[in-house]
Parts: C-alpha cells; structure tokens; sequence
C-alpha cells in the first residue's frame, strides 16, 4: 500500500509515521540512483569521446609512419641500386688495376732485361703529329 494513502479509518489528515520513513528513504535513494546513473553515462560518454580522440591520434600516426616506411624504402631500395652500381664499378676498376699491374711489371722485366730501351716518340705521345707538315690551302686547288 502507498505510504502517500492514509490509513484505513483515519480521518485523512493523518498519514502514518513510519510508511511516510520508509517512502522519504526512498524518495532519496531513487534521487540518489538517477544522479549515480547520470554520472554513470557521463563518466561513459567521457570515456568514449577519449577513446574517439585517441583513436584519431593513432590514425594519424598510423597514416604518417606509413609514409615514413615508404620513403625510407624507397631510399633503401635507392641506395641498393646505388651499391650494386658500385660494387660493379669497384670489380671493373680492380681488373683494370691488375691489367696496368701486369703491364707494368712486363715492362720493368723487359727493362731489366735490357740496358737500354728506347721507345719512340711517336708511341708515347701518338696524339701528336710527327714529321713535317705540309699546310693545305684551296688557294691553288681551284683555279678556272
């Protein structure tokens, strides 16, 4: 029966002590149960909106360490292209190295084979012209 209902046989201007207790302490716990409640989906709707945002954070770091990967592969894969460009050239310079070794000591073994070794001019500098030079001029080539 409600504590708001007045006894049976009383003349209604009296309401019954300890039902009217017992309906105060209820009264407050169901205050206190909606503002408990209302902090409850505060608190949840708090949290959420933090995982919102963290969740946009890692998003973006996400988007950028992507980026971040891709270029440093692409500098990586850059400098193995390089290295191997390199490596080639080093072993084409090497065998070079060892051919200019080899002439070289089969020209020190002739050298010390022989006194004197005279080489011509014309094969140590074959860029040059030697003997005489005649000039070419069309002054004479086309008389009419």
């Amino acid at each position: 029966m409600p504590a708001s209902i007045a006894k049976a046989g009383s003349s209604g201007s009296e309401i019954d002590p300890p039902n009217a207790m017992v309906d105060e302490k209820r009264r407050k716990r169901m205050i206190s149960n909606r503002e408990s409640a209302r902090r409850s989906r505060m608190k949840r709707q708090k949290h959420m909106e933090d995982l919102v945002t963290e969740k946009s954070i890692l998003e973006r770091k996400i988007y950028e360490d992507n980026k971040k990967h891709v270029t440093l592969w692409q500098r990586h894969f850059a400098l193995e292209s390089e290295n191997k460009v390199l490596t080639d050239e080093k072993l084409k310079l090497a065998e070079y190295l060892k051919n200019l070794q080899q002439i070289l000591a089969s020209y020190n073994a002739i050298e010390s084979d022989q006194d004197h070794l005279e080489v011509s001019d014309r094969f140590l500098n074959p860029w040059q012209v030697h003997g005489s030079v005649k000039s070419i001029t069309a002054s004479g080539m086309f008389k009419v």
